[in-house]
This record gives structure tokens, C-alpha cells and sequence, in this order.
């Protein structure tokens, strides 16, 4: 049966129930970009309260947000970024939406459209509510870049209370990536629709954590019950393999393309987490995004 895929330990839900990547139109792939990058680089449940109500309007958010969190594992740079307090993020969050949105008539009706529109992108009419979000005004990128480096300060204490809203954005983050990135060829294996980083999976790897949330690029099948793998949410495998999914994929239910050679699309370094990738084991489908 399709399915998407949300965890492991979750029952896997009809594809049907989810966006599909014709929503998202030809006009509204950059900002369907730019939130799914910010989605990946925050957490979703901060990304959706704090920062989606107002990104859309201003340039190159999703560029300043890596730099961001990259600067916060080097101690020298996250200094230079990260003066605002965790307790000046409503007030930032304010001033944010207030650049955005009340300088046209009506300010605090398309404030509250916005927020509704966020909150919409999970839904039916994505197309409509990129549309709103999209018509945000810039706000300052200083601004900008002190409230995401709040965001990210706060990233390691939102993760427990934000499982819910990481699952509840993957179908948008699938949706983006299979309307808006590069197909690859590949063959169907084991169906299911699922989504992640694209992380290479070496066999004396010992680091189950890289793997969490990600797809897998594997050269040839792996065992049923591979125990670093419990996270991972699909396979792409480089080798063609039966279809039969206990030989092509590394359990029930997770889904498998086969036969898929990434670096046609990313030229390169394609499964070092810079790439997201979008699977349909049912179809063969395989689309990859630059994160």
C-alpha cells in the first residue's frame, strides 16, 4: 500500500491524505523553497510560531538562516550573532510582523491572515496560502538575523515538545521537494512516500544519530533489521535489485527505489546532508533539493 512514511513506530497513512506537488504551482516554488529550507534548518514548531509568518517576503531568509546555524557550532562566530536573549523572541517576533505586515492598510488583518495562512501550508490550499504569505514585505535583515539566531539558541529545547509539528510538516517538505527539484531516474521497489536528508550509509558506520529523519543512499541491500537504521525514513540503493521488498529495502514498509544514481542531479557530494531527497517507492519517483 503507498504510504508516507512518519516514523517507524508510526502506522503509515494513505498517500491520498496528504499535499500532492501539483499544489504547489510554478509561481509559488520559491517561496515553497525557502520555508522548506527554514523548516529544515529550525525546529518546525519555532519555524511555524516565530519565523513563517514572516519570511516570505524577504530576500535570500533561507541563505541567512544556514549561515546561521552553521555559525552556531563555531563559537567565535555565534557570538557575534547571538546577543538577543531567548526573552526578547516575542518582542522580535512583533517587530518582525510589524515590518511585514502593517505597513500596508488593514495591518493587523493580514497579520492574522498570515498566521492562519502558516498554519494552512498543512492543509488543502497551499497554493492560496503561499500566495498570501508570499505578499510579506521585507523586514530588516538585522532584525531578521537577530530572531533566528534566538530561534536556533533555542533549537536543543524545543525538540522533545516539537515531534508533533516535524511530522505534521513532512508531507508539505515532500511536496516541495518533488514539485520544485531535480528527478532522478530510479525503479520502485518498496512503496511509500517518504522524505529526508540524503545521507550515505557506509557499512562500519557506528553513529545511529546521523541517520535519524534521513534517506538512505545505499549501494546494495542491506539487512532486514539493520539496527543503525531505525530512524531512517527511505532507501535509495545505487544497484538495481529484485523489487521484492524484503531484498531491496531494509524492512517492511520503508520505502525503496532502486537503481538510482544521485550525483547525475547534485554533481558531486550527494549524500553528505546538503540535499534533501523526495521518494516514491511505488512509482520509482525520486526528486533531490539543495537544502
Amino acid at each position: 500500500m503507498n504510504g508516507y512514511l512518519l516514523h517507524h513506530s508510526a502506522p503509515v497513512a494513505p498517500l491520498g491524505a496528504y499535499v500532492h506537488p501539483e499544489a504547489i504551482s510554478p509561481q509559488h516554488t520559491r517561496t515553497a523553497t525557502v520555508f522548506t529550507r527554514l523548516l529544515e534548518r529550525l525546529p518546525p514548531i519555532l519555524a511555524e510560531q516565530y519565523v513563517l509568518p514572516w519570511a516570505g517576503g524577504t530576500p535570500r531568509i533561507d541563505r541567512l538562516c544556514s549561515a546561521i546555524t552553521s555559525a552556531a557550532t563555531n563559537p567565535a562566530s555565534w557570538v557575534e550573532i547571538s546577543q538577543a536573549r531567548a526573552g526578547d523572541l516575542a518582542g522580535l517576533y512583533r517587530e518582525a510582523m510589524r515590518q511585514a505586515w502593517w505597513a500596508q492598510s488593514g495591518g493587523s488583518m493580514f497579520e492574522d491572515a498570515a498566521q492562519r495562512a502558516v498554519e494552512g501550508l498543512t492543509g488543502e490550499h497551499v497554493a492560496d496560502c503561499l500566495a498570501v504569505l508570499a505578499s510579506a514585505r521585507p523586514i530588516d535583515l538585522r532584525l531578521a538575523t537577530r530572531l533566528l539566531a534566538v530561534v536556533v539558541g533555542q533549537a536543543d529545547g524545543s525538540a522533545a515538545r516539537g515531534w508533533q509539528a516535524a511530522q505534521r510538516w513532512l508531507p508539505f517538505l515532500a511536496s516541495t521537494v518533488r514539485a520544485c527539484g531535480t528527478r532522478v531516474p530510479a525503479y520502485p521497489a518498496v512503496p511509500g512516500v517518504a522524505v529526508g536528508r540524503l545521507v550515505h550509509y557506509g557499512s562500519n558506520e557506528r553513529d545511529a544519530g546521523r541517520h535519524e529523519g534521513a534517506i538512505l543512499l545505499v549501494d546494495r541491500p542491506l539487512p532486514p533489521h539493520a539496527p543503525l537504521l531505525i530512524g531512517a525514513r527511505g532507501v535509495i540503493m545505487r544497484a538495481e535489485a529484485d523489487p521484492c521488498p524484503p531484498a531491496a529495502g531494509i524492512g517492511p514498509g520503508v520505502p525503496t527505489v532502486t537503481g538510482c544514481r544521485p550525483e547525475i542531479a547534485t554533481g558531486g557530494g550527494a549524500a553528505d546532508g546538503s540535499w534533501l531527497a523526495a521518494i516514491d517507492g511505488a512509482s520509482g519517483e525520486v526528486a533531490l533539493l539543495a537544502r
